[in-house]
């Protein structure tokens, strides 16, 4: 795979995955887009939820497993550290083995991205020759518990044609000593959408913490990729150490790549 195409597709990846970030309260932020619309396919602006006043550090885990015909199973595993402070900046980590999917795409690499919501950008960091990459940002608020944060699931093409139902609540449970609301949606992907010859049903299942108001506990079903667990662990509630936050001196800022043109 070219080096362009790798990094374009990390920069789809992380702009799934990212889905927390806080915001200059003296900047006037809109609610968020419904997360089911955003999933079904209708175009929204590089929204990132809005949290203030609620710092924490804590690691996740993504395990994914898939079934094949015979009988064998393939698992995937990628993690996430991650870090947000009072002031509502985010760091996450992601060590990333695979992205699932039609055709896994093979990583094995690290991920650092930084949200500041007072420069209203994002940093996706390269250590390896010490650049930041940009992008912008358009801090929203959310009621937590409404409805599940489908940005935060295995990623999906963008514009793919979904039928979702309206979000089931769970109830309440405790997750890693959090009080989390669970909730669930099922999906549809039409026959003949994608060139499948019948429907292809998929669910997303999440529990989110009320106080942390994050996904602390979420599975995937995907006929296509297989069964997506994850679980955010190892939660501590202190302030994390501010520069953290902060791209390194050292390093370049450069905007990220347009994304490329299809052709017609």
């Amino acid at each position: 795979m070219a080096p362009r195409r790798r990094f374009a597709e990390l920069l789809v990846l992380v702009a799934a995955l990212a889905a927390r970030v806080q915001a200059d309260d003296a900047v006037p932020v809109p609610d968020c887009p419904s997360s089911t619309a955003a999933a079904a396919g209708q175009p929204t602006p590089n929204n990132v939820r809005l949290v203030t006043g609620s710092p924490y550090s804590a690691f996740g885990v993504s395990q994914t497993i898939t079934t094949l015909p015979d009988g064998h199973r393939i698992m995937r595993q990628n993690t996430i550290r991650q870090w947000r402070d009072s002031d509502g900046r985010t760091r996450s980590e992601y060590s990333l083995s695979s992205i699932g999917g039609l055709r896994p795409l093979e990583l094995n690499t690290t991920v650092t991205v930084i949200d500041d919501p007072e420069t209203r950008e994002r940093y996706v960091l390269q250590s390896a020759n010490r650049v930041a990459v940009t992008m912008p940002i358009a801090p929203c608020r959310v009621n937590a518990g409404l409805e599940p944060d489908l940005s935060v699931g295995p990623p999906r093409p963008a514009g793919l044609s979904m039928n979702l139902t309206q979000p089931v609540k769970l109830g309440e449970r405790k997750v890693n000593g959090e009080t989390a609301a669970g909730s669930r949606v099922e999906a549809t992907i039409p026959a003949g959408a994608i060139g499948n010859e019948k429907p292809i049903n998929m669910s997303a299942e999440q529990w989110y913490g009320k106080e942390l108001q994050v996904v602390v506990e979420a599975t995937y079903r995907d006929p296509r990729t297989g069964e997506t667990r994850y679980k955010l662990g190892d939660i501590h509630r202190t302030e994390p150490d501010a520069r953290l936050f902060r791209v390194p001196d050292n390093y370049t800022r450069t905007p990220a790549p347009a994304p490329a043109r299809k052709r017609r």
